[in-house]
């Protein structure tokens, strides 16, 4: 292996590792919140996300279509979402938090988006453009490599 190459292999692990440090971090929280992350993952979509449904949640998380149901048959139960038909086609609902949610979630969301917030904040302009610049060409090329 060249030194170039090497170098390269480094460059993985230590993205590879920030990156599974980030997520641990989200883990983590909600772990002390004694919720699993998928579902808090989800009930953040669903907070901010008008006509939310199954099939976006799966588009967005990348979750199987069991798994989703799974987690919002949960939040049906526990009275933090309602489902209503859409007019187009009443087979497909579009997930609403009820009062409970929103309080539900107002109890553990914010704190999420305000730790974000203060992250990036603790960067530069110059370094927050050079964090997403770098992220959108590294998503872009794996993409692009895993799809040969």
């Amino acid at each position: 292996m060249t030194l170039e190459e090497q170098k390269t292999e480094i460059a993985v692990q230590r993205f590879c590792a920030a990156w599974q440090g980030l997520n641990a971090v989200y883990e983590d929280y909600a772990r002390r919140k004694e919720i699993p992350y998928t579902n808090l993952y989800i009930l953040d979509i669903i907070s901010k996300t008008e006509g939310c449904t199954q099939k976006l949640i799966c588009e967005r998380t990348l979750l199987p279509r069991q798994t989703v149901n799974t987690i919002v048959t949960t939040f049906y139960k526990s009275g933090w979402i309602e489902l209503r038909e859409t007019p187009e086609d009443r087979r497909v609902k579009t997930i609403h938090l009820t009062p409970s949610g929103l309080v539900y979630a107002g109890t553990v969301i914010p704190q999420i988006h305000a730790a974000e917030k203060e992250a990036m904040k603790a960067l530069s302009e110059e370094q927050q453009s050079a964090l997403l610049e770098a992220l959108r060409v590294y998503c872009d090329t794996f993409r692009q490599e895993m799809e040969k």
